[in-house]
């Protein structure tokens, strides 16, 4: 039997195999992701401003107490899944999270260029990019070398306010079919933590999806997430194609 923390609500508790599995850098993604100073999150949760600091970069250790804490102020944020890809590239070291601002302020994808990225460096990295490269991402958006390039640039501009950025999102998706394949496909895996065959599987054909009616609640929640262009966009795209095999009263 799994130990809940905090919700009444069975499917919304925190389990110790969840808390487990949450590092420090994805707390503060997600803090920063949900748009937390540490000052606010420090009030949120009534922990110190400092403890927090030293629990987000590793000095001290994430309890499942913080864990619950972070998830009582942010919600799903804390636990915004990643893919299931053989390939997918993670950070847990605030050091290697610096190394990647300081590349791609350069010029250089980094590790964007090398597979696709989890959830935790799209939310950490997206919130303090600096104008050079958030243009830089643009770019990338559009005519990167590869289609594992210009996914991951789709994914971070996702996360970033303004109408330019969100142009460049909607108008790669709407063009670009291999960056639209591998973002459908992300957005499905992410959601039912399906293999990613079948994630690829759905979006060459959404009509054929699993649990068609679990994806399509998640979906619904992704479509109006004011927060992400890409997945607003993907969701909405999915939920259009499976409307046939969903019936009149989804």
């Amino acid at each position: 039997m799994q130990n809940r923390l905090v919700s009444p609500d069975a499917s919304k508790g925190v389990t110790v195999s969840q808390a487990l599995e949450v590092s420090g850098a994805r707390l503060r993604a997600a803090r920063e992701y949900a748009g937390f100073s540490l000052t606010r999150m420090a009030q949120a949760t009534n922990y110190s401003k400092s403890y927090l600091g030293l629990v987000e970069t590793g000095v001290n250790p994430v309890t499942l107490e913080v864990v619950a804490a972070y998830e009582r102020a942010l919600g799903a944020g804390v636990y915004r899944s990643d893919i299931n890809h053989p390939r997918l590239k993670k950070i847990d070291d605030p050091e290697h999270l610096q190394h990647i601002r300081e590349a791609v302020e350069s010029g250089d994808p980094d590790i964007f260029a090398q597979g696709p990225t989890s959830s935790s460096i799209d939310a950490a990295v997206a919130p303090v990019l600096g104008p050079k490269a958030i243009e830089n991402f643009r770019q990338w958006a559009v005519s990167g070398r590869t289609s594992t390039l210009r996914a991951n640039a789709v994914s971070i501009l996702g996360f970033l306010p303004g109408r330019e950025n969100a142009d460049v999102v909607v108008s790669v998706l709407d063009n670009d079919d291999a960056v639209r394949r591998l973002c459908l496909a992300s957005e499905v895996s992410r959601l039912i933590q399906c293999g990613w065959d079948v994630a690829l599987a759905v979006a060459d054909d959404p009509a054929g999806a699993p649990e068609p009616r679990r994806l399509a609640a998640k979906l619904a929640k992704e479509a109006v997430d004011p927060r992400d262009t890409e997945a607003r966009w993907c969701a909405g795209y999915l939920l259009q194609r499976m409307a046939a095999i969903l019936g009149p009263d989804s």
